[in-house]
């Protein structure tokens, strides 16, 4: 039953059943828990709830730049509102989306090292009038302006944000068709100022980066400080997705072609997660059958053939982060025999190997869906999760070369905890069970500094 049901929990994450048994995990892994690491968890700040049980939103797409600005937003009811802490300071009062008062389905947001901020979300369709994705803007130091369409005439699924220095916001979403992407084109001229802003000019027409027909869903996107830009996703027949592709698009350049990064194994091929860095160097991490694989690209080649992350062979679920120097973070999911989950981590210098695996989450622990983030200048990487024993939302935290694991507080069995960093600062979302009424939720936030 419990196998059934974390199939079904997670409507954005679409894996295998899990009818293969998977061996002992070595007792020889570390916990990797020091208690003498610096910094720590501020107090939980209520974004907006109590909601009723039965209208309880996913957890807050969470961003962060590298000034430990922190961007939540979220589809609440049907009506998308973020809310934000500067790095030291307090939360500011959550805030209705403008134009998002009939939004409908997910949100995407994104905050750049410029402090420009995106966030998107679509309309609720009517019998006269059809849903839209809008987009609206936010300068430094402003206010977030009326939502455009940046495509008038688009119907999306989910989507994804990305701002580069130079103010260039680049949208990415899911439609019939497969994987589009647009650009607002920014006014800064260089990375190294990142001072870039918006421009008032129109939007890109919307491009096609994955192949026709070839059935593409579950994208993700990055984009770095100078403009480069990595589409990914998993291609094949609902359920039973054959390969991983990947879209590249080198700074002030066009999209490239998309190419097959996974190999041909015989094996679904599930979850693309993209890593960008600063020189433009590429990463993949997703799952080959029950293995979590990384595939990597230097900024001016091509793909090199996908390598297994060293101990992540029985996974169920993985997590990629890349710092701006190339730095890497893989996270998973691991089931015992008895269905009973632990997340592990495990990082790889810029261009170096994997080190030993670390288990993150306790032995009394039944863990779910890892989430992970690495600060742009590697000071801090984040990986967070649920337990399900203890319905706790659970994160581990790495600065100064230690890890340390946290409860951050109550959380929904197999619910999310998605997670970001910079600037030596994380923070963490999730929808989190009202105490005066279990039946009904909140949604929470905490940071780390």
């Amino acid at each position: 039953m419990k196998k059934a049901l974390i199939a079904a929990r997670h409507d954005t994450t679409p894996i295998r059943m899990r009818s293969v048994s998977v061996g002992l995990l070595s007792a020889a892994c570390l916990f990797g828990h020091t208690a003498t690491q610096a910094g720590g968890w501020t107090p939980m700040r209520t974004l907006q709830g109590p909601f009723a049980a039965s209208s309880l939103p996913s957890s807050p797409v969470v961003a962060m730049n590298s000034n430990g600005h922190a961007l939540l937003a979220w589809n609440a009811t049907g009506n998308a509102r973020f809310a934000e802490r500067v790095k030291g300071a307090a939360w500011q009062a959550s805030q209705a989306v403008p134009g998002a008062s009939t939004g409908a389905g997910p949100v995407a947001a994104a905050i750049g090292n410029n402090e420009v901020a995106a966030i998107a979300f679509t309309t609720a369709p009517t019998r006269l009038v059809p849903s839209k994705l809008l987009v609206t803007l936010r300068a430094p130091g402003g206010s977030f302006g009326t939502a455009v369409e940046p495509v008038p005439g688009t119907r999306a699924g989910d989507m994804k944000l990305g701002i580069a220095c130079d103010g260039t916001v680049t949208l990415l979403w899911t439609d019939a068709a497969g994987i589009k992407v647009s650009s607002l084109p920014g006014t800064g001229t260089t990375a190294l100022a990142c001072d870039g802003t918006p421009g008032t000019g129109a939007w890109t027409p919307a491009t096609l980066v994955s192949t026709p027909g070839a059935g593409a869903s579950l994208a993700e996107l990055a984009v770095n400080d100078a403009g480069a830009a990595l589409a990914v996703w998993q291609e094949g027949a609902p359920g039973n997705p054959s390969s991983i592709a990947a879209a590249y698009q080198p700074a002030s350049q066009a999209w490239e072609l998309p190419q097959t990064v996974s190999l041909p194994t015989g094996q679904s091929t599930w979850n693309p997660k993209p890593g960008l860095d600063a020189a433009g160097n590429a990463a993949v991490g997703y799952l080959d059958g029950n293995s979590m694989v990384v595939a990597r690209r230097p900024a001016a080649g091509p793909w090199d053939p996908s390598m297994p992350v060293p101990g992540a062979q029985s996974v169920y679920y993985p997590a990629l982060a890349m710092s701006a120097g190339g730095d890497l973070l893989a996270s998973w999911l691991s089931l015992d025999v008895s269905n009973i989950g632990s997340v592990w981590a495990s990082i790889a210098p810029a261009g170096g190997a994997w080190t030993r695996r670390t288990r993150l989450s306790a032995r009394a622990e039944s863990a779910d869906w890892p989430s992970a983030a690495f600060a742009g200048d590697g000071s801090v990487a984040i990986v967070g999760w649920t337990d399900n024993n203890a319905n706790t939302a659970k994160a581990a935290v790495r600065s100064a070369g230690a890890w340390t694991r946290s409860s951050l507080g109550t959380g929904y069995w197999s619910g999310a905890v998605p997670v970001a960093a910079g600037g030596s600062t994380a923070v963490a979302g999730w929808t989190m069970p009202n105490l005066a009424n279990p039946n009904a939720g909140k949604l929470v936030a905490r940071t780390w500094q």
